[in-house]
């Protein structure tokens, strides 16, 4: 598992010695010498190379780490098994394809492996699988890099499969392993056992599907999401029922991983110190988080629980910083944006609860920064020194014509919207209510209560002014003229009708009781009911003088036809003052019109 990244033929202990796997420790490390010796004096290119070697020859770093795995049994038997084997251990000097492979010629050691592996040869086999997945590494490595022509993708991808082929069948092969056994019997080293064997054969799917794994995720770093397709697909295509996939892909997303929650307590961290910052860095980490995000949906997909804690915890710290920068600056747009941004990494329902709920806020208060110069405007218009008259008149002007278009803004059925009403509503009742306690302008006071009652959406306070409204038809009763029941009374014009009642004789004289009933009226009625009376006495006064030509009889009619029009007062107009409530109820108790009996 530790051996399988891209660089498994890189630092192959024999690719970059250019030995056979069976050389001893001392050939081995005495041409790792003479290699380290020619790369630090220049003169790299004297050695001769053989098939396969390194494009580029191999560092004096890399001579000391292949030497370096050189004495640990453990790791010179995995960089024997993936390179090339002779048909007999310790008979390279014999073997044909290995002599050509070691004198360069790499296509006669081909054709000596394919027609081996087609006369059932398993070393040749293992031989062949191992080119091909040589072929396909450097290839992929070289293509991390560098931009290759588009006609070579089919001959990359074969050799991958062509490789896999060979590795699906050589797992089940006993010849490989036993082999292999041989081969680590022939250390006699107490520390290398059989049981090697047995956990590399166990190992080995999961081990070859690390080499993809690691390729898949370096090219969706470079942008190159089909070739990281391929690779995650050919991991689950490959060795199915003896690999591991989600867990080679855990290892391989692990740094990844530990780099999101670096960053996560980084910027919480700075978030913290500099709240207004918090819109800043959310950016920037939702920016780097993306493309991390899309390669654990590459590996895992977009439901699974590895995905889905490590970007709900993504998700929940941008929530976080940009809650901490509105409350900071009062930036409800970019707050709205962020979260709306936030959303696509979240999963967990409680998560993207919070996160929905936090927009819905952010866009009613976008809605509010709308509404907010005409919120101004009413509240001013409540608060100004102006009569309710001239208050009602200029919302009638100023206020109520921007309504429709910004219902339309933000939403009729918002609640920025009705709170604009219920604001408004709640200006027009006190409008109504002052007009009728301080002015007794009446008129004013319905016509402001009653738009105030279109606009209220509040059912509290459609409430109250449902009941304002109530109170106010009954006053406005209780106001109007007795005569005309149209007109508003006024105190000046109204009168004191008396009335006498309880009467009873004791010793000659006459007892009774005596009261007043006040009779609303208006200024009109009053007119005309003075110039009733006038006409009356002026009636009177002439007919008796044309009386007294007459006679006691025409001074009598004269009195009688002045007296008859000038108590018009008591029926003029729609009613008679008899019927008045309370002079009704009190005629009712047997009392009389006027000041005496």
């Amino acid at each position: 598992m530790e051996a399988c990244t891209l660089d498994l033929y890189k630092k192959n202990i024999f690719r970059v010695t250019g030995l056979p796997v069976d050389a001893t420790s001392k050939e081995v490390s005495r041409q790792a010498q003479k290699i380290q010796m020619l790369a630090e004096m220049g003169g790299g290119a004297a050695c001769p190379l053989p098939a396969f070697s390194l494009s580029v020859a191999p560092t004096p770093d890399e001579i000391r780490s292949a030497l370096a795995r050189m004495k640990e049994p453990e790791h010179r038997i995995v960089d024997e098994f993936f390179w090339y084997w002779p048909e007999e251990f310790g008979a390279s000097n014999a073997d044909p394809a290995i002599q050509k492979m070691l004198a360069g010629d790499t296509e006669s050691a081909v054709r000596l492996w394919r027609d081996r592996e087609k006369g059932g040869s398993h070393v040749a086999q293992h031989n062949m699988a191992i080119m091909y997945h040589m072929f396909a590494v450097d290839w992929t490595n070289y293509h991390v890099s560098y931009d290759i022509d588009r006609k070579l993708d089919g001959q990359i991808k074969g050799y991958w499969r062509k490789s896999f082929e060979r590795w699906e069948a050589l797992i089940d092969r006993d010849e490989i392993w036993e082999i292999l056994k041989a081969r680590i019997r022939s250390f006699e080293d107490e520390a290398l056992t059989t049981g090697f064997v047995r956990r590399m054969l166990k190992q080995l799917p999961s081990a070859l599907d690390r080499v993809n794994a690691e390729a898949a995720l370096r090219m969706a770093e470079q942008g190159r999401l089909d070739w990281a397709r391929f690779h995650v697909e050919f991991m689950n295509e490959t060795h199915q029922g003896l690999d591991d996939v989600e867990s080679t892909s855990e290892m391989v997303l692990e740094p990844t991983k530990i780099r999101v929650n670096q960053y996560l307590a980084s910027f919480v961290l700075q978030s913290d110190k500099t709240p207004a910052m918090g819109a800043e860095l959310a950016l920037q980490l939702l920016d780097y988080c993306r493309p991390m995000m899309g390669l654990f949906d590459l590996f895992h997909g977009a439901t699974a629980h590895q995905r889905n804690d490590l970007f709900d915890k993504v998700a929940e710290t941008v929530l976080q910083m940009v809650v901490s920068h509105q409350r900071s600056t009062g930036d409800n747009k970019t707050f709205v944006t962020l979260l709306q941004n936030a959303l696509e990494f979240a999963s967990g329902t409680h998560v993207r609860e919070r996160i929905i709920n936090n927009i819905t806020i952010g866009e009613g208060n976008l809605k509010f920064d709308i509404l907010k110069p005409i919120l101004l405007e009413i509240e001013e218009i409540g608060e100004c020194a102006k009569s309710p008259a001239e208050k009602l008149a200029i919302i009638k002007k100023t206020i109520l014509p921007k309504i429709p278009e910004l219902s339309s803004r933000v939403g009729i059925g918002s609640n920025a919207c009705i709170e604009v009403k219920n604001m408004l509503a709640h200006v027009l009742r006190s409008i109504s209510i002052d007009a009728h306690n301080k002015q007794k302008d009446y008129a004013t006071a319905e016509s402001s209560i009653q738009l105030a009652l279109k606009l209220a959406v509040d059912g509290e306070l459609k409430n109250r002014i449902n009941s304002d409204i109530r109170t106010l038809s009954d006053n406005k009763k209780n106001t109007l003229c007795f005569y005309c029941h149209s007109e508003q009374i006024d105190e000046t014009s109204s009168y004191q009708l008396p009335m006498y009642g309880e009467v009873y004789r004791q010793y000659r004289t006459t007892h009774f009781k005596k009261i007043e009933i006040p009779i609303q009226r208006c200024r009109a009625c009053k007119n005309k009911h003075d110039t009733a009376r006038n006409w009356g006495w002026f009636t009177m006064i002439a007919l008796c003088s044309v009386g007294l030509i007459g006679g006691p009889i025409g001074v009598g009619v004269g009195l009688l036809i002045g007296w008859i029009i000038s108590n018009s007062v008591k029926s003029n107009g729609p009613q008679n003052v008899t019927d008045h409530p309370s002079v009704k109820e009190m005629r009712a108790k047997s009392w009389c019109i006027g000041e005496k009996p």
